[in-house]
């Protein structure tokens, strides 16, 4: 079958979410990280499209899912609903999903609160939430009236994107660039004020430790607070993998798509044998 790209919104009491779906396959569904849009995963998902139903989205607030209603509210709770309303309009369940950053933190609340959306997990160099500097930081700069664009000069907010964006290849930094000087400033701040109050980690916690299934957690070995935590989830996990990639920051899949597609493709893979043999046994 010919792979085909569906752009579509689904449209919200808070607003529009922007969410495209690509090839056909057992689903893939991938979560982007705080102020990120779905561009991020557009290289990977160009090789997975192949085997497997794609779907990425832009989160309330953030590049195509704007503008967000006026009485919209962005904790990690309000993501995960709005990640599983998303699924039930494409209709995809028991999907192996891809969290980024704090994605991963949307992705456990989902699966808390609707277990039948999530299949298997894959965790992407994960955080606990912004640092409170940071989260101060935002606070300060970010009130709702003014647009991040218009804040490139001050530094705090400056490095705090260069820091996240820096090793991502041409033309996806200057994508995530923009698409992090058009977000909803509303959004990025209520939204880090949310992943950083420690409730959404316990749910990503509490997930990992009961799971039975196996989970892939991917980091790069220069992301030095994503691989301090992807070491800590992977000690709570009943079985799963470790994947650090060399020479890789804080983006594994755009600093190297192959790379992390072949580490997907694998977990997939071995989820897949796995599952079948548990149905022959059973008949």
């Amino acid at each position: 079958m010919q792979n085909q790209r569906l752009d579509m919104f689904l449209r919200t009491n808070n607003g529009p979410l922007y969410y495209e779906i690509n090839g056909d396959g057992p689903p893939l569904v991938f979560v982007s990280g705080w102020a990120m849009s779905c561009e991020c995963w557009r290289p990977a998902m160009a090789m997975l499209q192949r085997r497997h139903r794609c779907m990425i989205y832009d989160s309330r607030g953030v590049g195509r899912s704007q503008p967000s209603s006026f009485n919209a509210s962005f904790t990690i709770e309000d993501h995960a609903e709005d990640l599983h309303s998303l699924l039930e309009a494409a209709e995809i369940f028991d999907a192996t999903i891809v969290g980024h950053e704090m994605g991963s933190l949307i992705v456990a609340v989902d699966a808390d609160r609707h277990p039948q959306d999530m299949n298997s997990l894959i965790v992407v160099s994960p955080r606990r939430g912004l640092s409170q500097d940071d989260v101060r930081n935002l606070a300060v700069f970010t009130p709702a009236s003014l647009a991040l664009r218009e804040l490139a000069a001050y530094p705090l907010l400056r490095n705090l994107v260069a820091r996240r964006f820096r090793r991502a290849p041409q033309p996806y930094r200057d994508r995530l660039f923009s698409d992090f000087a058009d977000l909803s400033p509303r959004a990025a701040y209520e939204t880090a004020l949310s992943a950083s109050t420690g409730e959404a980690v316990a749910i990503l916690d509490d997930l990992i430790e009961r799971t039975t299934s196996p989970v892939l957690f991917v980091c790069g070995e220069k992301d030095k607070k994503g691989a301090a935590e992807a070491r800590r989830l992977f000690s709570l996990a009943m079985a799963g993998k470790l994947a650090t990639m060399r020479d890789c920051g804080f983006l594994p899949m755009l600093e190297y798509p192959r790379q992390f597609v072949k580490l997907v493709k694998d977990f997939i893979t071995v989820q897949q044998e796995t599952q079948n043999r548990r149905a022959i046994r059973r008949v």
